[in-house]
């Protein structure tokens, strides 16, 4: 049972990581000369386990992603209700 807990940390800091090169790769929002928005700090931690590590965003690319996120999310609840509202043929005893 160990074993399969380490694993699954190890995967969760390998999204993590994966989340925050992403997170690094967004070019910075610049919205004009002189002009500074601020930083936030994404930090992301494994629960029950270590600090991934941490990137600072402008407050522009951060709210975009929370919007794809929100999107995204209103998306996959419609396809499981449309999934689940799908009538299926099951059968009912049977046998010899």
């Amino acid at each position: 049972m160990d074993q399969q807990r380490d694993v699954y940390q190890q995967l969760a800091a390998r999204s993590g990581r994966q989340f925050l090169d992403g997170l690094r790769a967004l070019p910075e929002f610049k919205p004009a000369p002189g002009i500074h928005l601020g930083q936030l700090r994404v930090t992301v931690t494994v629960v029950d386990g270590k600090d991934v590590g941490f990137v600072d965003m402008d407050p522009v690319n951060l709210g975009d992603l929370g919007d794809i996120a929100a999107r995204r999310a209103e998306g996959l609840r419609a396809k499981h209700a449309r999934l689940n509202a799908r009538p299926t043929l099951r059968l009912i005893g049977g046998g010899q």
